[in-house]
């Protein structure tokens, strides 16, 4: 049991880590378009605009799940201020893994192992530095193309398909009605639904994410117990 709940640990933080960097073929789409920036500028309208989120410097966040009676707690610390990111996975308080990027480097750990991010994974986490990354998918040298509308949970959704400077390709779901975020797909990693948008500080952020991946026997759905905008961080939280 303790094997398969490791690999669940890792599967969810492989979900988190990279969950802007996806790619699914998702359900039939219709005829209607809409343009990469105005699905963008949909969003940062629906979570609260863009002088609110200009105004985020960086962000803290904690969800936590229940697997087989045991908590699972997701982390992360993005400072785009100093271009800096950790996140990490720990169950019932142990660290399984974590992930720093610093001065342009960046470093995963798991089971007492240290290996640094290639230049392809780096290419992927770099985007998590920002807390709103979608304002800077262009700014950091990703192709962005419309795909139409497809469905998620019976919601009508707008297709963005990313494409990163290594090759990476991204699909992420889009309301119709809101312009709010649902779902990132992935054939390797499966999907992530996003649901239960709150306000915090002005800007709508979501409380539950859903994961769904075929190591899961399940899918596992995480609740956002904290989250902080512009918060003093300490320099250890880095080492």
């Amino acid at each position: 049991m303790q094997r398969s709940i490791k690999l669940i640990a890792l599967a969810v933080l492989f979900q988190s880590t990279f969950r802007l960097f996806a790619y699914s073929d998702g359900p039939g789409y219709s005829v209607e378009d809409k343009s990469p920036e105005e699905i963008i500028n949909n969003y940062v309208t629906a979570v609260g605009g863009l002088d609110k989120i200009n105004a985020v410097k960086n962000m803290v966040m904690v969800m936590e799940a229940n697997i087989q009676g045991m908590t699972l707690e997701i982390s992360s610390t993005s400072d785009q201020e100093n271009k800096r990111l950790v996140q990490q996975t720990a169950m019932n308080g142990n660290v399984m893994q974590k992930t720093i990027v610093k001065d342009g480097k960046g470093f995963i750990s798991a089971m007492g192992q240290v290996q640094e991010l290639q230049s392809e994974q780096l290419d992927a986490v770099n985007a998590q530095i920002y807390v709103f990354p979608e304002i800077h998918y262009e700014r950091l040298g990703y192709t962005l193309s419309s795909e139409g509308e497809s469905e998620v949970e019976g919601e009508k959704a707008y297709v963005l398909k990313i494409v990163t400077q290594g090759g990476i390709e991204t699909k992420e779901y889009y309301s119709v009605q809101s312009g709010l975020k649902l779902r990132t797909s992935s054939e390797q990693a499966g999907d992530i639904s996003y649901s239960d948008y709150r306000e915090v500080d002005g800007l709508k952020i979501p409380y539950k994410m859903t994961i769904s991946n075929a190591m899961l026997p399940m899918p596992i759905e995480a609740t956002l117990v904290l989250a902080k905008f512009n918060d003093q961080l300490d320099n250890s939280l880095f080492e």
